[in-house]
């Protein structure tokens, strides 16, 4: 599929490290959270601080209790991304195409601004604070490098970056509202709800030698290699 929408600005693309969230009473510097950009595709990955151990477990099925309610407050998406510069200021829509939470109540967009090396991003439709660093290169070869469909697979590349998504193949429970977290719905527990849980994205670092998975959302990965894919 080819987007429709108008390249993104050369300005925000590459791979982007959040260094704080600010809503509300909430102030966040140390959960991990990471925004590529190329130029239409983008994918998110975000694991909150505190993560469980995890070492010994290589399967959602060998999770305990404990560490699927961690896993459930993860987040992270791929899509298109479409900013409109014509208003005096750049803001920034990404389309969700593929959502590791359920849908949410409103849109994602926001209103962007560079200073100097830090990306500030405030919210257009919700209230909150992000501040953003490009890691060093990253702007460079900026490219989709494989792609399975609109809402499935994506593999995407920022420099020495790379950054995969396989998006779940169960499908949400009907009648699903709006707004319910991941939590909520996997807390039975059950099959049907660890399955909901099986949605990988995965940052890895690429060299000469290979392509170093450094953050997944399924733990178990980080540190194993993701296997190059050429366009």
């Amino acid at each position: 599929m080819r987007p429709a929408m108008a390249p993104v600005p050369a300005r925000y693309r590459g791979l982007w490290r959040r260094t704080l969230l600010q809503a509300g009473s909430l102030r966040d510097t140390a959960s991990t959270v990471y925004w590529l950009q190329t130029e239409n595709w983008h994918a998110d990955i975000r694991i909150p601080a505190g993560r469980p151990c995890f070492e010994g477990v290589s399967s959602l099925a060998q999770c305990s209790p404990a560490q699927r309610r961690f896993l459930a407050t993860q987040q992270g998406f791929h899509g298109l991304t479409e900013v409109d510069t014509t208003t005096g200021t750049d803001i920034c829509r990404w389309h969700r195409l593929a959502d590791f939470q359920p849908p949410a109540l409103s849109p994602d967009a926001g209103v962007l601004r560079l200073d100097g090396d830090l990306l500030v991003e405030t919210g257009l439709h919700e209230d909150y604070l992000e501040h953003w660093e490009r890691l060093s290169g990253s702007n460079q070869d900026t490219r989709v490098l494989a792609q399975s469909g609109s809402g499935g697979a994506l593999l995407l590349r920022a420099g020495d970056w790379a950054m995969r998504v396989f998006p779940r193949r169960a499908a949400w429970p009907g009648g699903l509202e709006a707004g319910t977290s991941l939590e909520a719905i996997t807390a039975a527990g059950d099959a049907q709800a660890i399955a909901l849980l099986d949605f990988e994205i995965s940052l890895a670092k690429i060299t000469d030698m290979d392509w170093t998975v450094h953050h997944s959302t399924l733990p178990w990965l980080e540190g194993r290699v993701m296997l190059p894919v050429t366009a």
